[in-house]
């Protein structure tokens, strides 16, 4: 047991080093206690149960928030003297809630994630209709959910009504409202619940649809005090007399640089103000770089942002990322955790697998950009990322280790684009509603994803992210126009934008009659049943449903074969087997041309018809494949953007 130590006595010692978020509040930094035995055995069995109860009494500090907010002296005493604005009930903003006893909006919403604390909403005269929860019809018994209609559908036992006053988040929808707002900073809500009913059956619903953030939500004043006398009833006697002598023998001065002095989520709350809305255009990607940057503070603890050392942050890349699971959104769904800490507990011992070296590489380069920025906005005086900015989470025999293991991706060949292309979803007598009337197993993607891979090359985020503005038509050739124009595209680089025409064989089997169809309903999309989220943007649901494709026929899962091996198939076939000029292939492509002046500068971009003649051998070992059913891709999309929008009915998303 690595907390077992062994005194010169021969007397095993259990010892355990407490996170230094903690300390303040338990007043120690490492907790130790003899075994009182010199028999290894014995003492394992008794420094485990010991272990096992600080471990425990540890996580209680974490569910109670202690360790979430800046445990300075002020917070501290805020927690335990308590503010009369809480002494007068009734309702005030979150925000304002958690200044008042020392917390941050995120500790107030875990608490709300856990159950205990209410959500509310203000409503001034919103229009819409009551009516009880039990008349909505529900939609999947299995996980409890129901149909919502808009007013003109409302249910026979509804009345129409204007809202004044208080509402509140349903509480069987607390719990995932509250996590939303924590992890993407946002929560669409379609039905309140009554917050002057004596039960929570009642349900009103306003005729637009509420996103609410942290600055719309209020909470109970008496629930907050709640909250807050617990927290108090939990800090050390000891802790909290040091404060108050604290407090009573030093005059507090004002240091020479007062920014230094920040506490770090502060400091970050700034920073992801001020300056990432400037670098990215996502406020989901700012919300989520945010809470990775908090996660410095939640393990190393709230300290003034001059007191970070290239030490600290070396201990937290090698100790804490490195613990941390992967998709941390499903340790929470499975175990009912709210903080990384948690998590981290929950999965202890067990074989779920930890965030990969490139995502704790990305996690890292946040962190360098934010000090970096500290120290340009001349904040603190030295930037203790300077050194840490060359070296990885690997070290390098790891690097060639993991090198070794990586297999390169390959092109598809022809017996397996024939394979790909001769299933199901390539035969009009497969495009059928299941017995529930829905198409979950056929959507408009599953079928011209490959194709169109397949025939242009292009990869799958910039596919999936095409608007209708974008398939055009110029000197009678058809072509898409890969391009970043809204906030919610993204391109690999500079040198992806580009204009790649369509093979005849896309419009013989209907691409363009199908972008047609969708614009006269009404359409901003070529795949308007995909949503959009701030990591793959709208290439989610169909890389997952590649992968899962390509393994039902058999093909190696080893990262060999996925959707970026049409991308290697058309680049060899246009750089082997055709008479395409170098330059204009890599533009086809979206590379570089070349490093020269000539190539990067002068050189105009090939038109779509100049392209248009070296294309025609693309395709090789495609079978027969049926045209696209515009009326069945239509029932598909429909059925699609119901369940996808919680049945407000077929409203496209656009991120």
């Amino acid at each position: 047991m690595q907390n077992l130590e062994r005194r010169p006595s021969g007397v095993y010692v259990a010892r355990l080093t407490v996170p230094m978020r903690l300390r303040t509040v338990v007043g120690a930094s490492t907790l130790v206690a003899s075994t009182g035995s010199r028999n290894l055995a014995v003492a394992k069995m008794l420094a485990a149960e010991q272990i096992a109860r600080w471990r425990r009494h540890l996580f209680d500090l974490d569910r109670l928030s202690l360790m979430g907010p800046s445990m300075t002296p002020e917070n501290i005493l805020k927690i335990a003297d308590g503010h009369p604005l809480l002494l007068a009930g009734g309702y005030i903003p979150l925000v304002q809630a958690a200044t008042i006893i020392g917390l941050t909006t995120h500790d107030l919403l875990r608490q709300a994630a856990e159950g205990r604390l209410a959500l509310h909403c203000r409503l001034q005269g919103e229009a819409g209709y009551r009516t009880p929860f039990w008349s909505f019809e529900p939609d999947d018994p299995e996980l409890g959910t129901v149909l919502v209609p808009r007013t003109c559908y409302r249910p026979p036992e509804s009345k129409l009504h204007r809202a004044f006053g208080m509402y509140r988040i349903p509480q069987d929808e607390t719990t995932s409202a509250a996590n939303l707002l924590l992890t993407e900073g946002a929560v669409t809500i379609l039905a309140f619940a009554d917050s002057s009913a004596s039960t929570d059956d009642l349900a009103f619903v306003p005729e637009r649809i509420f996103e609410l953030t942290d600055q719309l939500i209020e909470v109970s004043a008496v629930e907050v005090d709640a909250l807050r006398r617990k927290m108090a009833d939990a800090l050390p006697p000891a802790a909290l007399s040091a404060v108050r002598q604290a407090q009573r023998g030093v005059v507090p001065q004002a240091p020479a640089n007062a920014k230094s002095s920040l506490p770090l989520t502060q400091a970050i709350e700034e920073y992801c103000k001020a300056h990432l809305p400037q670098t990215i255009s996502s406020p989901k990607e700012v919300a989520r770089i945010r809470n990775g940057l908090l996660l410095l503070a939640e393990f190393e603890g709230d300290l003034a942002i001059g007191q970070f050392s290239a030490d600290i942050l070396r201990s937290f890349r090698d100790t804490h990322l490195a613990q941390m699971p992967a998709k941390e959104n499903q340790v929470r769904q499975k175990f009912g955790t709210s903080t990384m800490t948690e998590s981290i507990l929950a999965i202890e011992g067990s074989d779920w697998p930890r965030m990969s070296p490139n995502e704790r590489d990305v996690r890292m380069q946040w962190l360098y950009r934010m000090f970096r920025w500290f120290h340009a906005q001349k904040w603190i005086p030295d930037d203790p990322c300077t050194g840490l900015r060359g070296e990885s989470v690997l070290t390098k025999s790891q690097r060639k280790m993991a090198a070794v293991a990586r297999k390169d991706r390959t092109a598809f060949t022809e017996e397996e684009v024939a394979k790909i292309f001769a299933a199901p979803v390539y035969r009009a007598d497969s495009w059928k509603a299941t017995q529930a009337g829905t198409f979950r197993t056929f959507q408009p993607f599953h079928y011209w994803l490959p194709l169109l891979g397949l025939f242009t090359g292009a990869r799958i985020g910039e596919l999936c992210q095409l608007y209708l503005d974008d398939v055009r038509c110029e000197e009678g050739v058809w072509f898409i126009d890969i391009n970043q124009r809204s906030v919610d595209k993204s391109l690999k680089n500079e040198w992806s934008k580009r204009h790649v025409p369509l093979h005849p064989k896309l419009v013989e089997l209907g691409f363009v009659g199908w972008c047609d169809h969708l614009r006269k309903a009404g359409y901003k999309r070529v795949f308007p049943e995909l949503s959009w989220n701030p990591t793959n943007r709208y290439a989610k649901e169909p890389i997952r449903a590649m992968s899962q494709f390509l393994e039902k026929l058999g093909m190696p899962r080893d990262g060999t074969k996925v959707f970026h091996s049409f991308r290697h198939g058309v680049n060899d076939l246009l750089q082997k087997r055709s008479s395409m000029p170098d330059i204009m292939r890599k533009r086809m492509m979206g590379h570089e041309p070349g490093e020269g002046v000539n190539e990067r500068h002068y050189l105009s971009e090939p038109k779509p018809k100049e392209i248009y003649g070296f294309i025609g051998e693309m395709g090789g070992g495609l079978p027969s494949v049926s045209p696209f059913n515009l009326t069945v891709g239509s029932l598909a999309i429909g059925d699609a953007l119901r369940r996808k929008n919680g049945g407000r009915g077929a409203s496209e998303y656009v991120g």
